[in-house]
């Protein structure tokens, strides 16, 4: 029950971190907090990739295919569904499974998180866990979850939504949305605030929160305060234009290091080109699976954070563009030294730990 790092660490991104302007948005950079070199990858995380990097020397290339088919996506499960995170809550946290009925009678389990001193009429965070929408699960993100709870006095709520390509699209996101609007029902007997309800979601779970905002819009159900979305799949359809065109020289690599950051980036790339057939539909250029082809201005406020080596920053970066110019408040945080699912690392990386604290404090800033 420790942190694989010293807590100091966590202090120390705060006291480093600075503001400039990337690509047309203002952003809060949150440098290694122990190292200074440019474009570096972060010391635990590179211990972490050097690992992977020499199972893989030894490993049949198929065995890492991605290529939609039904073996592929069974290695995959695998790998997006194990938690690897440490657990560092020591407070007792409830958590209560049951099921929200979707329209066409499935039950969609839910996760509710509870710490021993939940404020009197809280603050609710609904969080969506990513995997490419054919894997994950809340358990993978729990710890973070549980962090949440305990550090804030605030409720989480979870969900397993349907999983692609045996219940293609739009089953999954329309199981966030009946989740939400459940939330919305029955947030006073959760013991929570109906008027600050924060959906989140890290990767294709950020996707599934924009639908979630989105249909929130079009309804006219006014249930979403604010949206906070973890490097956020927001482009599925592969617009082109001057803020989402990019090459790898966009990206800062240390020299030393390009060897390990390149394959997590071409890994993503790759699967971003498959996610048509996961899905099983025909159209990803949709408002729902691109979402960034249609920005509404009545966009809640926004919390986006990505990494320096993730392939999908410069698409968050480009979503966060236009969520500005219409006028939407958006909060953007830049992890140096990190790829992709940071979030799911609590206790491995103080930058997961930090990302906790800065959506905790993006959520008492923007509660009514």
């Amino acid at each position: 029950m420790s942190r694989k790092y010293d807590p100091e660490l966590v202090k120390k991104i705060q006291e480093k971190q600075y503001k400039e302007v990337k690509r047309g948005v203002e952003i809060i950079v949150k440098p290694i907090p122990d190292s200074d070199i440019k474009g570096a990858v972060d010391p635990r995380l590179y211990k972490a990739l050097k690992k992977m990097g020499l199972l893989m020397k030894f490993m049949p290339k198929n065995l890492m295919k991605m290529d939609g088919s039904p073996k592929s996506n069974e290695r995959l499960r695998k790998i997006f569904n194990s938690v690897d995170s440490t657990p560092i809550v020591t407070e007792k946290v409830e958590e209560m499974h049951q099921t929200v009925k979707a329209e066409d009678g499935y039950e969609i389990p839910i996760t509710i998180f509870k710490s021993e001193k939940t404020l009197s009429n809280a603050p609710i965070l609904y969080f969506i866990h990513g995997g490419g929408f054919f894997a994950g699960r809340t358990e993978v993100v729990s710890e973070a979850l549980k962090l949440f709870v305990t550090t804030t006095g605030m409720i989480a709520v979870g969900v397993d939504y349907r999983l692609a390509p045996e219940n293609p699209y739009p089953l999954g996101h329309t199981d966030c949305f009946t989740v939400l609007k459940w939330i919305g029902e029955q947030a006073t007997k959760l013991g929570g605030d109906g008027k600050n309800i924060f959906v989140g979601g890290d990767s294709a779970g950020g996707n599934l929160t924009l639908y979630c905002s989105n249909r929130d819009i079009e309804e006219g159900t006014q249930l979403v305060r604010g949206q906070i979305l973890l490097y956020p799949t927001v482009n599925m359809g592969g617009i082109k234009d001057q803020y989402t065109t990019f090459t790898l020289a966009d990206i800062d690599m240390y020299e030393k290091h390009e060897a390990l950051i390149k394959p997590g980036i071409e890994m993503l790339s790759q699967a971003q080109g498959m996610l048509e057939k996961i899905l099983g539909n025909n159209d990803v250029m949709n408002k729902y699976l691109t979402p960034y082809a249609d920005v509404s201005p009545k966009s809640p406020v926004t919390m986006i954070s990505s990494g320096e080596h993730d392939y999908l920053t410069i698409e968050s970066l480009a979503y966060a563009k236009k969520l500005k110019d219409l006028g939407v408040d958006v909060t953007f945080t830049y992890y140096c030294g990190l790829g992709h699912a940071y979030i799911d690392h609590i206790g491995n990386y103080p930058q997961a730990e930090d990302c906790i604290n800065d959506i905790a404090a993006f959520i008492r800033k923007n509660k009514v």
